[in-house]
């Protein structure tokens, strides 16, 4: 007689036959929830890779991945976003990412539209373009009424933001590498009457198309300015606003501004650096700051300073100061004796 060493494994069934196998068992909420983990997900779940119970069930998950590929062309076309979003089955979605080679705005433009009603999170838009001498176009971005957070990179394609609507739960917003056109001012679409719950907010690399910047918001705890200039003005922008009663930290960076206003009764960190640097001698007139912070208690400040046209207000909680390196003797001693003013 046989002796058992224990009870039998059941024997798993290679799918590959033809039969399920032990995974695709399971129910479909377990199947999405671990389609969703991966990251070629939409790609993946659509192709052959897949057993026959798997593969429409991407029409049902909440993220929706469509990375570059690894051999060309290395971007998907726009048409297959399209098939995959219009066949899409689930009620909403929760995250879609979407890597990008040589896209023309007008083919962004197809898809944009049939996403906007139905993403409850967040939005994410790479763009990669290796052809500078190829012509640049406007990507018209829709209101994402329920979005949390958007993220654009569009290397250097421009961006017409929505002139009405409101994107009442977004909390998030980084645009990198764009250029603002339309009708539609920056400032207004990132105050508080069109997104009312913005916290962060983030730009870089970019170019807007109006010379005075103004933000008023009643929400943002974090904004991130680096590197935006006028389309038709290497200078600059001429005036950047700040008003809130929220904010919590400003970073700025070489924006070449003429004026800087700031009235923030709540603000902790203020970072400055190159932010009124004059890249032409046509404009020689020495920047106007007025900075109302009383809560500021860090403050980095790399730039000239001078009392009269300088002024930072009463900061009685100031803790950290940082006022660049400058040499004591060299080339730069007038702009080293501005910054020990400030010490």
């Amino acid at each position: 007689m046989e002796q058992s060493d224990g009870p039998k494994r059941p024997k798993l069934v290679d799918a590959a036959d033809g039969d399920e196998d032990r995974l695709s068992v399971l129910p479909d909420d377990i199947l999405i929830d671990i389609l969703a983990k991966l990251h070629r997900t939409t790609m993946d779940a659509r192709t052959s890779v897949l057993s026959r119970r798997w593969r429409g069930l991407w029409k049902l998950l909440p993220v929706l991945n469509f990375p570059l590929g690894t051999e060309p062309p290395l971007g998907i076309e726009p048409k297959h976003i399209v098939s995959a979003l219009t066949s899409h089955e689930a009620p909403v979605i929760r995250h879609l990412i979407v890597s990008l080679r040589e896209a023309a705005a007008e083919s962004v433009a197809m898809w944009l539209p049939i996403i906007a009603p139905r993403l409850f999170g967040e939005l994410s838009i790479f763009n990669l373009r290796w052809d500078r001498d190829r012509e640049i176009g406007t990507v018209e971005l829709p209101c994402f009424q329920s979005a949390d957070r958007i993220c654009l990179n569009l290397d250097d394609h421009g961006l017409a933001l929505p002139p009405s609507g409101v994107f009442a739960r977004l909390t998030y917003l980084r645009m990198i590498s764009i250029r603002m056109r339309g009708p539609c001012r920056l400032g207004d679409i990132v105050s508080s009457p069109r997104c009312p719950l913005l916290q962060k907010l983030f730009l870089r690399d970019s170019y807007v198309q109006d010379d005075v910047v103004v933000i008023h918001s009643e929400s943002l705890l974090e904004i991130g300015i680096d590197n935006v200039l006028l389309h038709h003005d290497a200078l600059g922008l001429r005036i950047l606003a700040i008003c809130s009663e929220s904010v919590l930290q400003i970073d700025l960076k070489n924006l070449a501004l003429r004026q800087l206003l700031v009235v923030a009764p709540a603000l902790i960190s203020l970072k400055e650096k190159g932010t009124h640097y004059i890249a032409d001698a046509v404009d020689l007139s020495q920047p106007v700051v007025n900075i109302s912070a009383p809560q500021l208690m860090l403050l980095e400040w790399n730039d000239s300073y001078d009392r009269s046209s300088v002024q930072f207000g009463k900061m009685a909680h100031l803790q950290w100061l940082h006022a660049g390196q400058f040499l004591v003797y060299g080339s730069d001693e007038d702009f080293a004796h501005n910054r020990i003013r400030l010490l």
